[in-house]
């Protein structure tokens, strides 16, 4: 049997023990926390009782049982009270506690329990405010059952100007987004598929005007305010290869998104473990406090650390301004304790939440469990006892005993408030006093700050002030003998077909919905889910200068990739999503890499203070750009980059998007020299356009003659891809005369023109019919993507090519089976007198060609490459389709990427 709690008087020696001296001053004022059984269940295999593993990517989990508690003063012996009891029965949940500036009220999430577990309807997540002076029962901030339900709301922080910021799956704008491009209005699932996707919003202190602020595919968490009046927060980055949790910030109308800290570098844990910057709280001097953990484990717990945002981006890396200067590290302990984060036994315990107290004593509330180790005694009993100063490598480690404590940061002393209990969690302590109130940032106003024709057309602006700077350098992106920005953008010195960039694509997220929305097969996302599904919003122009200034939809989740003239993308896909507000205009210098040569780490990316640019633009006003048009009409004013003079040239001031069609992106490849000196020889103008297909379009016909914010390519590989294969072409000029027949599938196919069978030509069928592999995909989509067995013609039949193969025999058991003599069963022996291993020939398949495509892109694989210049198949294909097929390659080459076009399961 376990042993009893320790009383008071012994724990508190336990404490000091255990690297927590008692302290012996409290202040005076109120503090509320959440209380909740500890989580168990039974093993199936062993039948032994474990803990439940919570998930930092599951923010809708529901433990059933956890209450609100308000104590008026800091000490164990003041009276507690159960503040939701009144609502939850004892059968609801709590979560997310937090005080307003003035210490008078408590905000939280609440749920209750669920009436009819047989019905789809599940109560969700919602937000209440409780008053201290007046007591009584809280009260849900969104009176309206319909707004209430339609979504779960989490993670409540007060905003300084009343309002209150939470995070919630409703998705509010997202589900606008979706109503305008003619789909269900649905929360979107989060990149791994488990669970609605959790976004910020901010709405007014009576639970009224709720406006979603960021647009994530994956969840924003935890949000609270810098002294800046910025929101700071975590977010999961899933996007891809991508999946960690680092620092965010955004005004509160959702303008200026930037990564804050984290985002290459998580091994930062107690011997290099992998952990997640979670719950950031802002401190008086500037800094972050937090908690390290990992995804799962360590019983709820993890580390506290208090991180230098202002001079850090990593915790090996220094801001732009510190490149140099700086060489210490981003994040210090909170704590001077051995709290380990690499699922080993923690000899100073764990911590589960911590809450600066504001009070100018460099205190902290804290929920805190004292390590404790579960030992059997020979008769089969258990006890628990404290962790001795050293653990044994056999030592199991009991269950966490989590209590709340006041906790000095610089000098390890620590008293407890909340005395823990056996299978009973307290976390999440907030203390109710008065603490300074951060700077409010007003929402920007559209007119003002916002550019209003923008608002109307519910788009914002992207400017990239040169593709080919790369972290504060000139990288020329492949292009052979540039050296410097100068050259690139001269085009009597680098022509446009010489330079390597020429369009700027710009894609979005198509959102996931759950089966109880459209249920789909996970075959649809083809050959791999990494990329979940894309479209593309449009292509825009690359200037000399690698400048790019375009339109892009507001409020909708958008990466970017840099593609050639043919449509190809350059470099790697980009791994996390941007967002633009409607009227906002978002200027990057240029673009980042997060792979370096080791063991030097990634420079900061998305800082508050980015390098200096290496486009500075025009020096003077007037000025002509090297090597340009000497019109007067285009020259440049100061700082322009060439896409800003473009762009004003063509503009001019207040004209919409019907009469500049340049500041639009478009659906198609459109290029034409606006900057050669006509004296010169500019480069001819380039068109890859879809209506020059002899298939479908992946768009609508009204955004092939003008662009709007709800243009979408959505290229499915049935609708899109495949025709292509059965097209009839013409002679290419370049192949057999005699054969005027150059469709794909005439050599591409199990049929010769006659009707015999034959082996496919390359040994890639691209006729049509559901591959026997997989009846969900067309056989064609298989063979160019998956790989194959080698097909041989026998006797007029395709077979399965095969080699024998000799192989040892083995038992059941996987034993060796050796040979015997036939008549006395003895074991025959090899001339060194051991056993010989009895062999038997199987049938191998042979592996047919690699697949040719890949899902990494269109510089993968060697698809591409066959109809280039001196390719086997040079000619084959249009440039216009080859765009088609380039442009899909590089989103990820899906099956489907609009999951509404795929058949319902």
């Amino acid at each position: 049997m376990n042993k009893p709690l320790l009383g008071l008087g012994a724990l508190l020696t336990v404490l000091a023990g255990c690297g927590l001296p008692q302290d012996p001053v409290v202040e005076d004022f109120g503090i509320a926390y959440i209380k909740r059984p500890l989580v168990t269940e039974v093993d199936n295999d062993t039948g032994d009782t474990v803990l439940v593993d919570t998930d930092l990517r599951q923010p809708l989990t529901f433990n059933e049982g956890g209450d609100v508690y308000y104590r008026d003063r800091a000490s164990p012996s003041a009276t507690e009270r159960n503040i939701t009891r009144c609502i939850t029965n004892g059968l609801g949940d709590v979560r997310d506690l937090e005080a307003s500036y003035d210490g008078t009220k408590l905000i939280f999430s609440l749920r209750v329990e669920d009436p009819d577990p047989d019905d789809d309807v599940v109560p969700t997540w919602n937000i209440y405010e409780y008053d201290v002076a007046a007591g009584g029962c809280p009260s849900r901030l969104m009176i309206d059952n319909i707004l209430a339900e339609a979504g779960d709301d989490i993670g409540p922080h007060y905003l300084p100007d009343g309002r209150i910021v939470f995070s919630s799956s409703r998705q509010r704008q997202t589900a606008d987004i979706l109503f305008e491009e003619s789909k269900s209005q649905f929360p979107a699932l989060d990149e791994d598929q488990r669970q609605p996707a959790f976004v910020l919003h901010v709405m007014s202190a009576s639970g009224s005007d709720v406006q979603q602020i960021s647009f994530n595919q994956s969840h924003d968490l935890d949000p609270d305010v810098l002294m800046s009046g910025e929101i700071v927060f975590s977010r999961w980055d899933h996007m891809g290869s991508r999946n960690a949790i680092n620092l965010y910030t955004v005004r509160p109308d959702g303008t200026g998104l930037k990564a804050l800290y984290g985002a290459h570098n998580h091994a930062v844990g107690t011997g290099g473990s992998t952990v997640q910057f979670v719950a950031p709280r802002a401190l008086p001097d500037g800094k972050v406090l937090a908690m390290l953990k990992p995804f799962t484990g360590l019983a709820g717990g993890g580390a506290p650390v208090i991180i230098d945002t202002e001079n850090y981006a990593d915790a090996d890396q220094p801001t732009w301004p510190n490149q140099g200067i700086l060489s210490g590290e981003g994040q210090v302990s909170a704590v001077s304790l051995d709290v380990r984060t690499d699922g080993s036994i923690s000899p100073a315990g764990r911590f589960r939440s911590v809450y600066p107290l504001w009070d100018g004593t460099n205190r902290a509330l804290v929920s805190w469990s004292q390590c404790r180790l579960q030992e059997t005694a020979a008769d089969g009993s258990v006890s628990v006892m404290p962790c001795p100063d050293t653990i044994p490598a056999d030592a199991v480690e009991a269950f966490p005993i989590y209590g709340i404590y006041v906790y000095d940061l610089g000098n390890n002393t620590a008293l407890p408030v909340v005395v823990p209990a056996e299978g009973v969690v307290v976390e999440e302590p907030v203390v109710l006093a008065p603490r300074d109130r951060p700077e409010i940032l007003f929402d920007k106003a559209a007119g003002f700050e916002l550019e209003q024709d923008y608002v109307d057309e519910s788009v914002g602006v992207l400017h990239i002030r040169s593709v080919y700077d790369i972290d504060g350098s000139f990288n020329a992106l492949g292009a052979s003998g540039v050296l410097s920005l100068a050259d690139m953008a001269n085009p009597t010195v680098t022509s446009a077909d010489t330079r390597p960039a020429r369009f700027l694509r710009i894609v979005k997220a198509a959102s996931i919905p759950d089966d109880t929305v459209y249920n789909f097969s996970n075959t649809a996302f083809g050959r791999s889910r990494q990329q979940k599904m894309r479209e593309i919003i449009g292509y825009a122009p690359v200037e000399p200068d690698g400048s790019v200034m375009v339109k892009v939809p507001a409020n909708v989740p958008l990466a970017i990739s840099v593609v050639d003239k043919d449509g190809r993308r350059i470099g790697g896909r980009h791994q996390n999503w941007i967002q633009v507000r409607s009227g906002e205009t978002l200027e990057c210098n240029g673009c980042h890499t997060h792979t370096v040569t080791a063991p030097a780490r990634p420079l900061p990316h998305g800082e508050r203070d980015d390098p200096a640019t290496i486009n500075t633009g025009a020096p003077t006003t007037p000025y002509t750009f090297p090597g340009t048009d000497p019109d007067a009409a285009k020259t440049a004013e100061m700082g322009e980059t060439m896409a800003q003079t473009r762009i004003r040239v063509a503009c001019g001031t207040g004209k919409t998007d019907v009469l500049c069609p340049e500041l639009s992106p478009s659906v198609n490849l459109m290029f034409d020299d606006v900057w050669s000196d006509p004296a010169g020889t500019p480069t001819p103008s380039l068109y890859l356009r879809y209506q020059d297909l002899g298939t479908d379009a992946p768009t609508s016909a009204n955004c092939l003659t003008g662009w709007d914010f709800r243009c979408r390519i959505i290229i499915n590989y049935e609708t899109h891809i495949h025709p292509l294969w059965s097209l009839p072409r013409a002679d290419p000029g370049n192949a057999d005369p005699t054969n005027t027949d150059w469709t794909c599938t005439q050599c591409h196919s199990t049929k010769d023109t006659m009707g015999m069978t034959q082996v496919p030509a390359g040994q890639v069928d691209l006729g049509d019919g559901p591959s026997i592999d997989e009846p969900d995909h067309f056989k064609s989509y298989r063979e160019l993507l998956f790989p194959d067995t080698r097909l041989i013609l026998v006797d007029g039949a395709l077979v399965e090519e095969t080699v024998d193969v000799e192989v040892p025999v083995v038992d059941g058991n996987g034993n060796p089976v050796f040979e015997t003599d036939p008549d006395t069963g003895e074991l025959i022996l090899d001339g060194s007198g051991n056993p010989i291993q009895q062999t038997t020939i199987v049938p191998t398949p042979v592996n047919a060609p690699a697949p040719s495509m890949s899902v990494a892109g269109s510089r993968s694989g060697t698809f591409i490459s066959k109809f280039r210049a001196g390719g086997s198949h040079e000619g084959y294909l249009s440039a216009a389709e080859l765009r088609l097929i380039s442009e899909w390659l590089d989103i990820g080459a899906q099956y489907y990427n609009n999951p509404f076009d795929a058949p319902e399961n």
